[in-house]
Formats: C-alpha cells, structure tokens, sequence
C-alpha cells in the first residue's frame, strides 16, 4: 500500500523526532511538558534557612507512578539538612564531626524519597506523603503536586550569601529525566487560608526537568497492533518490537510457572517478568476498526499487560488521529482532548473510570481494559483507504509504542486488487512507447547485424527484442545474442563520445553530487530588529541534502566580520572562544573575535537559553530522511554594525564542519525578506533583512581516502568477492587491533577522542564502514539480495545511518525487511536510486565494531522482463553511498560470474599446448 505524500510527510516527521539527541528536551504531543521544582525559602536560622520544596509535574499525560521519585542533587558548599518534613534522605552520610545536634543528612550529594501515605502529622506537610506517585497534569492537577520541608545548615543566611544547589537529578522511579541548572526567579507570593493576606518567599529558585524516552530504555515499552472489519487479516506488533533481551527469561502463557505463588512481586529494581509474545513488550495497544455507519464509524481498543510484576495505576492513552476531533461517544475510558497546538485538535488522552478501570492489572484474564468510541465522519476527509482509520501516533504512560510499518495496515479490498494490476507488462510499453514518440532515434531494429553499437538502440526497442527472445527461453537468465544494424552516423557518435569525455574531464564531485544535484546546506540569516548599535538576527541552518546529515559531535560555524562587530548576546547557541574583550566597562560582550565561531548547544539547557529549533547537540538530519529535524536554529545579537539595510555589511568567509571538513560556503547574498505567519495563521510578518549563504559538500575535501567499501557475494558462485586492499588508506595500519585481541574488550577502548580519530579492525581494507551485497536467491518473478552493513571502528558507532545504492532493478523493490526504503528521484526520468536506513528503536543505531557492531536487511526485487540478467554482475548495485560517502567497489572484472560465464584462462590452454606437443615430439621420437 503507497501512501500519499502528505501522509508520508506527516508520518516520517512525527515518528523520527523522537530518535535524535534534541528529544532530550522535547516531546511534540506535550511541548511545553516538565516537572518544575520551586524551592521557596520561608525563613532564615542562625546557620542557613528552611525551604519548601514543590514539585509540579506540568506533563499532561506523563505520571510518576509507584514505587515513586527519587530526587538529588549536589550542595555548592558544606551544606547540611538538619531536618525534613515529608520526606527524608536514603542515605545519612558521615556525620562524625557534629558532636551535639545530629543532622538529617551530611552528605554532599543527597538522595531524597517521598514518605509513605499513613507516616504521623507532625511528619507531614501539603501535599506529602504519597510514596512518590504524582499524576499528570492533564489527569488530575491537584494530584500532580508534591511538596516537602527541609532546614538547611552550614549554609548562608541571606540573598547574597545563599549558595544554590547544582547538578539536580530526578529518577521517576527509572531514569528518563535531565533537570537544569537551579535558577532564581521572582519569589513565590502565597495567600492565607481564608484568602485575606498575603506572604512572600524570601528567596524562590526553579530546576526545570524534561522528559527523554532514550534515556529511560533503549528500546520502546509498548506496541499498537491493528485489525479491522473489511480486511480478515490482523497486523500484529512488529518483531521484537520492545528488544529481545528478556526473550530467555519469559514465561509462556499456559505455562505452570504462571500461576506461582509470587510470580507477581515486585523487585527493587523493577525488572519486568513478561509473558513469552512475537513483540516481547510488557503492553500491547490494539486498534480495531470495528464497524461502518452512514455518518459515524466505530473504534474498539483494547490494552494488554504481559508483564507479571507490575500493575498499572491510573494508567494513560495518547492517540493521534486526524478524527479525533468529531469524537461523539466513549465507552469505558475518560477522554480528553489535548491540544498542544492551537491549529491542530487531532489528539487525545484516555483514561480509566476511578474504581472501575484505572487499574490495569499483571499478566494474566484480567490483564486488559478495553472500550469502544464512535467517532463522526467527516466527508471531506474521511475515507479507509491507505490506512487512514488507524492511529498516526500511540502513547502509553507518556512513553511512544512501536507501530507497524505503514504498507502493513490493514487494506481495503479495493487496494489489494489494485495492487495485483498496479504495473503490468502493458502499462510499462505503453508508458515507454510515449516516452519513444518524444526521443528522436536513429537506430533501427533488423535482424541480419551482430554490431557493438546495438548499444546505441533505444530501450523500447532493445526491451521489446528481449520480451520476445525471453518468451521462447526456459530459462530467463539465458542470454540473447540480438541482431541489430545501425544506421548512426558519424557526427553522433562524434557528439556522444564528446559528451562522455566532458563528464570524465570535468570532475563533478567537488561540489556536486550526482545522486542528488540540488543537495546542500542553506544559513539563512534573517534580521528580526534593529538595536542602537546592531540588530538581531535568527539564523537558520536547513539542510536540503536528501542522504547526507549531520552526525556527533555536531556543525560548527565560522564567518568573519567586515568592520569592527562583536555579540553581545546568543540564544539557542554559543561561541567557543569569548576573544579580547578589555576595551569595554560595564557590559561585557558574549565573543569579540574578529572571526567567531559557532557551535550548537546541548539537550536540556534552561528554558531561557533555548531558541526554536535549536539545542541539538549540532546534529541534523538528512531532508531525506525527516525534513523537521534537519533544522538547526539559534539568535544573536550583533553590536557596532549597521543600524539599516544601507549601513550592514554582510559577513564574509564562512566555512562549515559537520563535524569534520568537507563543506565550502559561497558569499552571503542579499535575497527576498522571509516571511513569517503567526500562531493563528492569520498574520503574517517579515523580517527586516534576509541574506543566504550556501554550502555544498565534497567528498574529496572531507578525506583523501574513502570511508567505506564494499564487498560481494553470490547463489551462484562460491567466490567471495572482498574489499579492493586498502581501499580506505592503510595508514591507521600500524594502530588497528586484532578482533581475537585482549585489546579489543579493554575497558575505554570504545571512548571517543575529541578528534574523532578512528581506532579500526585490522582487515585487509583498512575501512570503518563495509557493505556487503549478496545475491541471496532466484524465484520466477522475484530475485532477493541480503545487505550487510559491519562497522569496524571501535570508537564510534552510528546513529541515524543511511545507506545509498543505485541499481536499475530499485525500481521494482517489493518488500525490504527490517530497514527502511525510500527512493530516491534526482531525475524524473530514472528511478534506479534508493535510501536505506534503521527502523526506529530496532537497528537505527550501528553499534561500534565488536559482535553487534552491524546490522541486515533483505530485499526482494521484483524481475523487469526486459532487463533481468545474472550475467556481467548486473545483479550488483553501480554506487553505493554510506552516511553521504561513496564507499569503494571492486573492479567490475572481479565480479561473480555465472558458471557457463567464467573467464577462460589463455595461459592454462597454452601449457595445455604445449604439453601435448611435447608428448606427440617424444613419442616420434620413440618410434624413430
């Protein structure tokens, strides 16, 4: 099933956002979803002060459920907590020195824990005492609070002498979270109880902590499988959707161990038991389009636990679903809508009824709710064509579930008819004989020529001959000999091999690249408004390279002024050098070199530091792959410049390392003011000034030597055709290590360097990154091929991959298994290029070298009658590009032949000769 491309837009752009490092800090469904903790100094003592801590959670759908938050952090001085309501420290520490009073806590970095429901009232305080179950915002508010006391000593004892706490951590209860750095803000203002006064903090500062689904598993928690009433087929989870790793340890569903007495206990560090599935996730979300009215349809949904240990309290569901916004009735769940974005209401939060079922129980009978919504049909939208009944988006507890892939929903009966006729032997002659009326031949077919400018027919011409000879054939990779005669003449053959020698002369790999001809990277500066000495402008970098992103430790961006510029601030991005900035008093500029240099900042920084698109860690995307992550943005804030269009002076000599060297930037050019709209749509403003600087990327420029290789294999040859020998340089020879070696487990061998310097495998090649193409098997219609992609660098594994092949059967490929496939068009008229690349949360990420240091898929190519052939090495791809670099074949003379094919050895048959002259001379010579 095809997608249309707005779908497929929607959905790449949604689903990937999630899987690079920026999502530390950001989830589309909740943007503006964080705990927030406020401590509010309530008074001063003789040796510090006493502090109430608050913690909101403003996460509409993302709960702390039991065994509940674990709070720390590190003291900037000697501090020590003397006492706490409401909560208490795990650990005492040393407190040896104190002779009289003992304090609470005197370690230097605290652990803190809620206290149990039922501890005694001068124990407590608001909004304590809940073993650390906080709910989500969009749940229930005034249950997504918790507060507790404590007095601090050894400490200052005013505004200016306080020393704030750093390095904040919040588990709830597993990891997932990165907080900031405290920060003071106005203090807190509280009413009295009958509302008629008001009191003051003395002193209030916020840590602001986000949510990243990476860093609490690296492998999703839940899956959606879905099923319908047109279609008898029900897509499952997807394999292994949750990771294997507990796949030895699982319990089979009518196995005896099910009904153990214990089974059901907890451990302290919550490790899941599950029952033995296809997906091994501890939840699965069904989705079932149940039944069709005139003007509404029908939803069944149903939550399954396979998890013997742990029981869901107050359990939630996020759908998205562009219908959910005519929702008419639930049944057995709580909606509500979320609407983190003003133009869109496609959204929504389920929950259970208090009492009834908000508790999903463990693995077992009762481990499901279901219910069932009617939702209203929209004529202008509607439709259960190409998936569109199903869900875009699954959330369970804040955490996204696995979905199949798109062309595996459930089809219409309409679709899957359509799709057995879609490309037919006659729609493809057809389709070429009005290519044939617009291109002018020379060439006619006969049958009395045997010329080596047969190559020169047309393809209509050369596929209908071998239509033809490929009918009468058994077998269809038997080749055929076509007779042809040209009546080309001599001026075009003089004109085609002038084209050809002007492609050889003229490289195009410095800065152009054939696979995509309008790939580059854009910066778009765009002047916001004027200052008394400057402006402010939003930079935007966007990179328009269809295969090609930028990986760790990110871009980096230089320019130099023209005339005397410093920034005094930046937003979203930071310099790495400040410069000399002595000549000025009072304030301090952010950089005053005369040639700055840019780098992005991390995941997680303050709310304040952060810029729209910005905070990434510098990495980006290939537009290929998710146009909406490959943009990276950032403000500064230019002083001593022109104050209007007349008196700026563009920046000049920008270079861009992504990470390394490779880019060249033309000149900044003035261009049409970019225009923005508002939220609503219903204004739109510009900016004051726009200039563009183009960069484009050269392989050459990047590394004298290639980065990858590529080797292969056949069915039908049991030779193994290997990397060419040094393909990628040898001169990391001398510090390889050997994969039996005791070097290759030592503990740091995996560490990165700050210059990305290599630690590779020793192998013959000498390459990080190798390729392996395998011609795996041979059916009727069908062909399959098997890729291997190993990594031989022990110091860098690979995230968001992307791998480019350029084959002329990639324009039949029927199903890849276990990576994703998207073609690639440079030119409309040729459609023999197609992306690669991991599947969320399964094997996007390509590990360092070692025994999981590579990843596998297998395609299945549906066979073009007029040009399928085993013979010449056909069957293997004419370029391949891995993460943007085009990776070294073997000579095409080193390719798998066919059996009947083998080259025949001249040297063999004249010692064959000779040999036999030899025993006809002797035995002559016998006889005389």
């Amino acid at each position: 099933m095809i997608f249309n491309k707005y779908m497929c837009l929607v959905l790449s752009a949604v689903s990937f956002i999630l899987t690079i490092p920026h999502a530390a800090a950001y989830d589309p469904m909740d943007p503006n979803g964080n705990i927030t903790l406020k401590w509010d100094v309530k008074s001063w003592t003789s040796d510090g002060y006493v502090a109430v801590v608050t913690m909101n959670n403003f996460q509409m759908y993302r709960h702390i459920m039991s065994p509940g938050w674990t709070l720390g952090w590190v003291w900037a001085k000697k501090e020590v907590i003397w006492s706490m309501v409401g909560a208490q420290a795990v650990d005492q520490g040393d407190c040896t020195k104190f002779k009289g009073n003992i304090p609470h806590c005197c370690k230097k970095n605290p652990t803190v824990v809620d206290l149990l429901p039922g501890v005694p009232y001068n124990q407590q305080i608001a909004n304590c005492c809940k073993a650390g179950v906080v709910a989500s915002w969009g749940q229930d508010p005034s249950a997504a609070v918790s507060s507790f006391q404590l007095s601090v000593g050894r400490s200052g004892t005013s505004n200016k002498t306080v020393r704030l706490p750093k390095n904040f951590t919040l588990l709830g209860p597993g990891p997932g979270y990165t907080c900031s750095q405290a920060k003071i803000v106005r203090s807190t203002v509280f009413n009295s109880p009958d509302g008629r006064r008001k009191t003051q903090a003395l002193m209030t500062w916020n840590v602001i902590c986000t949510y990243s689904q990476l860093l609490a598993s690296r492998y999703p928690t839940c899956c959606v499988s879905m099923s319908s009433f047109y279609n008898p087929t029900i897509t499952p989870c997807p394999t292994c959707a949750c990771g294997c790793r507990d796949k030895k340890k699982c319990i089979v569903s009518d196995s005896k161990l099910s009904s153990v007495v214990g089974i059901h206990t907890a451990t302290k560090d919550n490790t899941p038991l599950l029952q033995c599935t296809q997906h091994m996730c501890p939840i699965r979300v069904h989705w079932h389009v149940k039944t069709n009215y005139k003007q509404y349809w029908r939803v069944k949904i149903t939550i399954t636990n396979f998890n013997y240990r742990l029981n869901y309290t107050q359990w939630t569901l996020v759908v998205e679903h562009p219908n959910l916004n005519h929702i008419t009735e639930v049944f057995s769940f709580v909606y509500k809508p979320l609407t983190p974005y003003q133009s869109k209401n496609d959204t929504g939060l389920f929950y259970g009824i208090k009492f009834y079922n908000d508790l999903l129980k463990e693995a077992g009978p009762e481990g499901n709710v279901q219910s069932e919504l009617i939702l209203e049909k929209n004529a202008n939208t509607f439709t259960f064509k190409e998936g569109w009944g199903f869900p875009r988006q699954v959330y369970f507890n804040g955490d996204e579930c696995m979905m199949p892939q798109p062309d595996e929903f459930p089809e219409t009966e309409t679709e899957t008819e359509s799709s057995r006729f879609a490309g037919g032997e006659f729609m493809t002659i057809e389709r070429e004989e009005e290519e044939e009326e617009r291109r002018p031949s020379c060439c006619q077919f006969s049958n009395t020529c045997k010329s080596a400018s047969c190559l020169l027919l047309s393809p209509r011409h050369r596929r209908r001959a071998e239509v033809m000879e490929f009918k009468n054939q058994a077998n269809p990779t038997h080749k055929v000999d076509l007779e042809v005669e040209t009546c080309c003449s001599w001026s075009w053959l003089k004109f085609t091999f002038l084209a050809v020698l002007c492609c050889m002369v003229l490289s195009p790999a410095a800065a152009y690249d054939p696979l995509d001809p309008t790939g580059n990277i854009t910066i778009k500066w765009d002047v916001m408004s004027w200052t008394p000495d400057g402006y402010v402008a939003a930079v935007t970098m966007n990179n328009f390279q269809m295969y090609r992103q930028i990986i760790s430790p990110g871009w980096t961006l230089g320019w130099s002024w023209q005339k005397k510029e410093v920034i005094w601030t930046m937003v979203g991005a930071q310099t790495t050098e400040q410069g000399d900035c002595s000549k000025f008093k009072a304030a301090i500029p952010h950089c005053c070199k005369k040639t700055p240099t840019v780098v992005d900042l991390l995941p997680g920084v303050p709310y304040n530091q952060q810029f729209t698109n910005c905070c990434k860690g510098g990495v980006l995307a290939s537009w290929g792959q998710d146009p909406t992550a490959s943009v990276s943005a950032f403000q500064v804030s230019v002083g001593q410049a022109g104050t209007s269009n007349k008196t700026v002076k563009l920046p000049k000599n920008f270079t861009l390392f992504g990470p390394g060297p490779g880019y060249t930037c033309g000149p900044a050019k003035v261009v049409p003011s970019t225009v923005f709209l508002t939220a609503d749509r219903r204004r739109k403003t510009q900016a004051l000034m726009t200039w563009n600087v183009t960069c484009t990327y050269s392989q050459f420029l990047a590394s004298k030597n290639p980065s990858c290789c590529v080797s292969f294999s056949s069915f039908y040859n049991e030779t193994i055709v290997p990397c060419p020998s040094c393909a990628c340089g040898c001169h990391n020879k001398k510090n390889c290590i050997k994969s039996d070696s005791k070097l290759a487990h030592k503990t740091g061998i995996n560490t990165p360097k700050k210059d990305n310097t290599p630690l590779l495998q020793c192998t013959h090649h000498m390459c990080p990154i190798r390729v392996h193409w395998h011609v795996k098997l041979n059916y009727k219609a069908y062909w399959r091929v098997k890729i291997s992609i190993t990594n031989f660098n022990y110091r860098m594994n690979y995230t968001e991959w992307t791998l480019v092949a350029q084959h002329p059967n990639l324009n039949n490929v029927t199903q890849v298994f276990s990576f994703g496939y998207k073609p690639l068009l440079p030119y409309e008229s040729i459609n023999d290029t197609g992306m690669f690349y991991g599947m969320k949360f399964y094997n996007d990420l390509l590990m360092e070298a070692g025994p999981s240091g590579n990843v596998q898929s297998e395609v299945l190519l549906q066979k073009d009658q007029n040009t399928f052939t085993f013979k010449q090495g056909w069957a293997f791809p004419r370029r391949v590009y891995f993460n943007g670099d085009e990776c070294m074949l073997p000579p095409p003379d080193a390719y798998p032949a066919l059996p009947n094919s083998a080259h025949v050895n001249s040297i063999s048959i004249f010692k064959m000769a000779a040999s036999v002259l030899l025993i006809l001379f002797s035995i002559c010579f016998s006889l005389s």
